[in-house]
């Protein structure tokens, strides 16, 4: 205690006593701002010539008040622009009550302070001050607006927001702060008052949330006692009938026609709790499902969430020139994650032809071509598809606009992508799954052209097996075209740009090379291409152990040019060009040879980790984690009292408890929204004289 006392009397002395002619370019922040006092006749005025006087005087309530306050941070070359201070220690300079230790701590700590002199006059309240700086001597990894600097202060609770920003707009002119330290002039953006008792919520955006999330509450907690304590029962009652000694099985079918024909107690068994965790967790797979595909979903979801782990930390991470120096070396771990989303357009692509071929095989169409029925077909199609995507979408849609809007009023973090306000004007795009098509500063939630992208290649694809059960060829061609179109695309594109594929360029031209639809087409038709391969081979293929040696050669292959060769970033225009050209495709036919190869009896350690029955449950689950991850991730790091600091091993392991909570939370999203509304869609969704189609 003694040695603190010291300390901050020693500091005080010198960086805002004027005493050292030398330290005055590197005066305390919020020192400077009671040093303006005199420049405003109010109360806030007045509390802060006491807060100088005191601090003059080294009385220790001042003292614990300026140690809340920010000061300037080491590391502010590499980027360290966050200047908090303690949020928690300004607000608890009021707090009377004494510490919980010995009394003769206690007796022994009034020697060195004066318990009457510990607390404030008068209430302390904690401002966000958020300035720009132009110091060109800054490092930048120009991914956003880094030339921001987050400032907290904690001052007296009576200085208003106007107050504080005048005196600020003099300090900044009069370069009070720095002087000439950095060559840096600073421009006042905002200044927050985080203990506003006037924050409001949007209204639109919260009635939705309110009655959405009371909507399927209820219908949950309904369905599940309707399901336990009524269904349950009698499906227990009616499964066996006891005779003497011995027990005689009786159908379901027939025993509960009668009772399952009330249309209100199915649809109350659609949102119960109980049968929907059963569907989930169940580790039986549907006929015609691909075992390897479930691994893959997972381990790629896993890949995904590591990635935004690292990108929507962006916003409070205090040295991003370390992090672009550990992605320069080792950029493959980056890349896996980019590329852990084409392995979902791959299986997407895949799993939907071969599922339409298996039905269409197994129900062949006899009677003659029906234009009409198949363009009905496809529209069926297209619907189911969108209600199987849209509820959950738009619940986490309206979840991300009222965190948002409160973050933006409660987190010391200054928000670059404001959701909130993208989303109010322009949640329609994600409705109509088109905003893809737009820029990413003007995008709704801006993790969503995934979904928009595989809505749009979801529409194409079927439209072409409809077509192809009546002109197959002239399907191929179609796709075909498609696929060497997109490969011809991307290379004119990065070689029209001069794309160089360094971070920054990657932010920069993303709405060109990585949310365009036709930029990331290939993977999805390759996923096309070997569904339709797994249909023809009958999953039964056999093959000369040389011919498999040679297909996993042929996937290694393709790994090590997508991941190794995308090591250089430096390399010429036209080699860029030439990989952009191809990256996509190769990657796509590297996973696809690994299907083929599981799903085709030719057993191997692969096989066996990618078809472990546990990552079944976990895949269904994918849909609803891709959604909600980075609302949790960027809720955590914005309700944060303190900035981010990477390094490897605490980010890595902070990565694996964010895939563990976005998993829990997404199977409350799932068993409250998106399961519930796709039982009601199989239940009231009927096809023309069919019985084929299942669920996509």
């Amino acid at each position: 205690m003694q040695r603190l006392v010291f300390i901050l009397l020693t500091n005080s002395a010198v960086l805002f006593g004027g005493c050292t002619q030398e330290f005055h370019g590197r005066i305390l922040p919020a020192y400077a701002v009671a040093s303006k006092a005199d420049i405003l006749n109010s109360t806030c005025g007045k509390e802060l010539k006491t807060f100088r006087d005191a601090l003059s005087q080294r009385t220790l309530w001042s003292l614990k008040v300026l140690d809340s306050s920010g000061s300037f941070k080491p590391g502010f070359l590499y980027g360290n622009n966050y200047w908090l201070g303690s949020r928690s220690q300004c607000l608890d300079t009021m707090n009377t009550v004494p510490l919980q230790i010995s009394q003769q701590k206690v007796l022994n700590n009034t020697h060195y302070r004066d318990p009457r002199k510990e607390f404030p006059p008068f209430q302390m309240n904690y401002f966000v001050v958020y300035f720009k700086h132009n110091s060109p001597i800054q490092y930048h990894i120009n991914l956003f607006d880094e030339n921001v600097i987050t400032l907290g202060l904690c001052l007296p609770a009576s200085c208003t927001i106007n107050n504080l920003s005048f005196i600020l707009e003099r300090i900044f002119r009069d370069r009070v702060i720095f002087d000439d330290l950095y060559s840096a002039d600073f421009q006042l953006i905002q200044v927050k008052d985080l203990n506003d008792d006037n924050k409001k919520l949007p209204s639109s955006a919260l009635r939705f949330i309110c009655v959405g999330l009371g909507f399927s509450f209820l219908m949950t907690a309904i369905g599940t006692i309707y399901d336990v304590f009524v269904y349950q029962k009698h499906l227990q009652k009616n499964e066996t009938n006891k005779t003497g000694n011995g027990t005689v099985k009786v159908s379901k079918e027939v025993n509960l026609f009668s009772y399952r024909k009330s249309k209100i107690g199915e649809i109350l068994i659609c949102f119960s709790v109980y049968t929907n965790t059963g569907k989930i967790f169940s580790t039986k797979l549907d006929t015609g499902t691909i075992p390897v595909i479930h691994g893959l979903k997972f381990l790629s979801m896993c890949s995904i969430i590591i990635l935004h782990n690292t990108y929507f930390s962006l916003n409070s991470l205090d040295n991003k020139v370390w992090l672009l120096r550990f992605t320069e070396s080792y950029k493959y771990l980056s890349d896996i994650g980019f590329l852990a989303v084409d392995i979902f357009f791959l299986s997407s692509g895949c799993l939907m032809t071969y599922m339409y071929l298996m039905r269409d095989k197994t129900y062949e169409i006899l009677k003659p071509i029906d234009y009409g029925e198949k363009l009905i077909e496809f529209f069926i199609y297209v619907i189911k598809r969108f209600i199987r995507l849209t509820p959950a979408y738009m619940m986490v849609l309206a979840i991300t606009q009222l965190s948002w809007a409160w973050f933006d009023k409660t987190s010391q973090f200054y928000i670059y992508e404001k959701s909130h306000e993208t989303c109010a004007k322009y949640w329609w795009r994600n409705i109509l799954y088109i905003n893809n098509l737009f820029e990413v500063d003007a995008m709704c939630m801006n993790w969503s052209w995934y979904l928009a992208n595989d809505m749009q290649f979801y529409v194409i694809a079927t439209a072409l097996l409809i077509l192809s059960t009546i002109y197959f060829y002239a399907a191929v061609t179609i796709l075909s075209a498609l696929l060497i179109g997109s490969v011809i695309l991307n290379g004119y594109i990065s070689h029209v740009y001069e794309y160089v594929a360094t971070s920054d360029e990657e932010r920069h031209l993303a709405n060109i090379f990585y949310i365009s639809p036709w930029m990331r087409m290939n993977p999805y038709i390759i996923g096309i291409i070997t569904g339709y391969i797994l249909i023809k081979l009958k999953n039964n293929l056999v093959l000369k152990e040389k011919h498999i040696i040679l297909c996993w050669c042929l996937a290694i292959l393709c790994k090590v040019f997508v991941l190794f060769l995308s090591y250089n970033r430096h390399i010429s225009v036209l080699a860029t060009s030439i990989y952009v050209a191809l990256n996509r495709t190769l990657w796509a036919i590297c996973i696809a040879c690994i299907i083929i190869a599981c799903s085709t009896k030719h057993e191997g350690i692969v096989n066996r980790l990618l078809s472990f029955k546990g990552w079944i449950p976990l895949s269904r689950l994918t849909y609803c984690a891709y959604l909600i991850n980075p609302v949790i991730i960027q809720s955590i790091h914005l309700y944060s009292e303190t900035s981010i600091h990477f390094e490897f091993l605490p980010r890595f392991v902070m990565a694996v408890g964010y895939i563990i909570i976005s998993y829990l939370c997404s199977y409350a999203l799932s068993v409250m929204v998106e399961m519930p509304y796709n039982l009601l869609m199989k239940m009231f969704i009927k096809y023309r004289n069919k019985p084929y189609r299942k669920e996509m």
